[in-house]
């Protein structure tokens, strides 16, 4: 899998770009939630979301404070 073709991805929550969580580790790797959907960090938001690789937004995994 080419991470840069994935790396940003719009978030329709906050109208905001979100970028893609990788592997600490490899830094190469896709975070991914129980379902196998990438996991991406929305920027102006600060929170994270997850889409299915055509790029649907699923869910925000985490709730503003």
């Amino acid at each position: 899998m080419k991470i840069q073709q994935f790396k940003y991805l719009h978030c329709s929550e906050d109208h905001e770009e979100g970028i893609i969580l990788v592997d600490p580790e490899t830094e190469s790797i896709p975070v991914t939630d129980e379902r196998g959907n990438v996991l991406y960090y929305c920027m102006g938001g600060q929170h994270v979301f997850s889409s299915d690789m055509n790029g649907l937004i699923m869910q925000s995994l985490l709730d503003d404070e």
